[in-house]
């Protein structure tokens, strides 16, 4: 089974999947677990926002769900896996791909580093997760060449943001404190496992600044939806 798909309603016989990594386009991954796409209603809608805030309708997005199903039954079956999904509006197709599920190494290493978006954390574009175009990658790679596993981003006044690939929050006195989300991509974790997960651990969440030091003194948790939520370290 091919691991790789598209669907939408600009589908023709015989077309290619994009070639060349994309720009700056809505974007999402998930997990997939015996076949079954985590969470897939949130992640549509997710895409559908992204393509209205570039000025583009996508509610057939909506329409694809028995079809994306019905593939990944058959495309990942057994155990978990990663689907990776890149909407490209213009174009009226959805780009599916298939990849092995991430697992955070442990320790979980961060290093603190300048947010690269920091001189624009007023756009609310950076909520919508791919249309700041492929900026983590970089600074991922960046981070990992210091030692690290990840770069704790950080805005100008020093305050925590996020991470390459992850929300953040900071567990300390029974509190869950998560970064104002102005500026920072919108995590479904955050929106849909973090309730459950702090509730379980009788943790209220909240929204403050936290600085690097405030991190040391209480236990730094990310999150995203292929990762679930994990500890992290401070390098």
């Amino acid at each position: 089974m091919n691991p790789c798909r598209l669907f939408g309603p600009g589908l023709r016989e015989g077309h290619a999947l994009p070639s060349q990594p994309p720009g700056a386009l809505p974007r999402t991954a998930l997990l997939v677990s015996g076949g079954n796409p985590r969470h897939l209603g949130s992640h549509l809608h997710r895409l559908e926002t992204g393509a209205a805030a570039m000025g583009q309708a996508a509610g057939w997005l909506g329409d694809l769900t028995p079809e994306l199903t019905a593939w990944l039954a058959l495309a990942a079956p057994d155990g978990k896996a990663a689907l990776r999904l890149v909407l490209h509006p213009y174009a009226g197709l959805l780009e599916g791909r298939l990849e092995p599920l991430p697992v955070p190494v442990e320790p979980y290493l961060l290093v603190p580093r300048p947010h690269p978006l920091a001189g624009r954390r007023g756009d609310p574009i950076l909520a919508h997760k791919g249309l700041a175009g492929p900026w983590g990658a970089e600074i991922l790679a960046s981070a990992q060449h210091l030692g690290a596993a990840d770069a704790l981003l950080l805005w100008s006044d020093g305050t925590l943001a996020e991470t390459a690939i992850a929300a953040v929050g900071l567990e300390r006195d029974g509190v869950f404190t998560l970064p104002p989300p102005p500026g920072r991509v919108a995590s479904l974790a955050v929106q849909l496992d973090l309730p459950v997960w702090a509730a379980a651990r009788g943790l209220r969440i909240a929204e403050a600044a936290l600085t690097p030091a405030q991190a040391l003194a209480g236990r730094l948790w990310c999150m995203n939806a292929l990762r679930g939520i994990w500890p992290a370290t401070l390098l």
